[in-house]
């Protein structure tokens, strides 16, 4: 059966856009451990939907939901825009839509806002994926995928939202201080169906690891979501990308020097290095991994599609490259897809 092709990616944030040290300075971390959390992040900058005059470390949990409903739906609106306009289609073109997000809650949910908000068809067919984490962008576009395989010729429309500042929390946890160095508020839109440009999606593959389970999360403390992020998961993180991209390779006998692109979720710069050394990459490799987290930080589920869309704008693929697309999320999982320009 013939593969579909993300015909187009697009992305977008909140319009404030702030230097690690002005966030270092909002977070009224003054000890020198925590600090350095910010300082050796590899992070420039990152989007926030908070307003630096009134941004309260220790604001109430309406306000925090408040900013999810305000910013979430909106970034998700924007993002699939931007993605129809490049594939150049209408909305009424959408036959299938998936959204994803693990930092706000949302009932009527995030796909019926977007459905509205986009002026979509009314009998547009629709999936919502929440609570997977940084993996759920991968996992959104393997319901895409798979939908696509069941009705060859229709196109569907993937969205991820992720407003990383409605998730905040100021306790005296390490993890929730490196959670506070990196996690930022974005949204990006993928557009899958048929045609010619774009890279095909040709298999999706898992791994979970459950013994990790507890390694990363959410706890909700009084109500307030707090992200559980284990130190060890720089570890365990870069013996699954290894592990997955052993068994996507083999399944389709391929050698690991035939993947030009390696799209991997910027999840933090220790994560990053030890995907590169497990893995054998050179620097340049994880470059377009590097440069998403320098601009934007951890966006979760989004951020794999900003780099995604950052591999497709920089004009390097060619017909016939072979691209490695992987995430990690709570599960503790590896999602990945192979890839085919």
């Amino acid at each position: 059966m013939k593969s579909s092709r993300i015909l187009a990616v697009a992305t977008a944030t909140p319009p404030r856009c702030f230097t690690q040290e002005e966030l270092l300075a909002l977070s009224r971390y003054s000890d020198a451990q925590r600090r350095h959390f910010f300082t050796a992040s590899d992070i420039e900058t990152r989007h926030l939907a908070i307003d630096p005059a009134t941004f309260d470390p220790a604001e109430p949990l309406d306000a925090l939901n408040a900013r999810f409903a305000e910013f979430g739906p909106a970034l998700a609106q924007q993002a699939a825009a931007a993605a129809l306009e490049r594939a150049a289609l209408e909305p009424a073109a959408v036959d299938f839509v998936v959204t994803t997000t693990c930092t706000g809650r949302l009932c009527p949910s995030l796909d019926t806002l977007l459905i509205r908000d986009l002026k979509l068809r009314e009998d547009v067919q629709r999936v919502h994926v929440g609570d997977t984490g940084c993996a759920s962008g991968m996992v959104a576009l393997q319901q895409a995928s798979h939908y696509l395989r069941a009705h060859p010729g229709r196109r569907a429309l993937v969205v991820a939202a992720e407003i990383c500042s409605a998730a905040y929390v100021l306790d005296e946890g390490l993890e929730t201080a490196v959670a506070n160095a990196i996690f930022a508020d974005g949204a990006a839109a993928a557009l899958l169906g048929p045609g010619q440009a774009g890279p095909a999606l040709l298999e999706h593959h898992t791994l979970f690891r459950s013994e990790y389970l507890p390694l990363m999360g959410f706890t909700f403390p009084g109500g307030r979501p707090r992200i559980l992020l284990s130190k060890e998961i720089r570890h365990v993180g870069g013996e699954m990308v290894e592990a997955l991209a052993t068994r996507i390779l083999a399944a389709h006998g391929l050698r690991q020097a035939a993947i030009r692109f390696w799209v991997l979720h910027s999840a933090g710069r220790k994560v990053i290095d030890h995907a590169r050394r497990r893995l054998s990459l050179r620097e340049a490799d994880v470059t377009f991994s590097r440069g998403v987290l320098r601009r934007y930080g951890n966006m979760s589920s989004a951020t794999v599609l900003f780099v995604l869309e950052a591999v497709m704008a920089s004009g390097q693929p060619r017909p016939g490259d072979y691209g490695l697309m992987m995430a990690l999320g709570p599960g503790f999982a590896a999602e990945g897809a192979l890839l085919q320009w």
